[in-house]
C-alpha cells in the first residue's frame, strides 16, 4: 500500500525507480522486493508500473489487496 500512497503524492513526474528509492530510505519494504521492482518497472511512470504489476501473476494479488485497502482508507477518510 505504501507504493500506492507514494505514487499518489508524486504523480507522473518521476520514474517508478525514484518512488522505490524513497521507500528504501524509509525502510518500508525489503531490499530484495524493491530491487526486483526496480529492475522490472523502474524506468516506467508509476501508473504504468502498477498496471504492469497487475498483469504479472507474481504481483497481481498483492496489488489487488493493496488497492482495496488503499481505496477503503481513502473513502473512510
Amino acid at each position: 500500500m505504501a507504493i500506492l500512497e507514494a505514487c499518489e503524492e508524486e504523480g507522473e513526474d518521476l520514474p517508478f525507480a525514484i518512488i522505490l528509492e524513497g521507500l528504501r530510505e524509509f525502510g518500508i519494504s525489503s531490499e530484495a522486493v524493491l530491487d526486483e521492482l526496480e529492475v522490472k518497472y523502474g524506468d516506467m511512470p508509476p501508473r504504468v508500473a502498477i498496471s504492469m504489476m497487475l498483469r504479472d501473476p507474481s504481483w497481481r494479488d498483492a496489488i489487488l489487496r493493496a488497492s482495496k485497502a488503499y481505496l477503503k482508507e481513502l473513502l473512510e477518510g
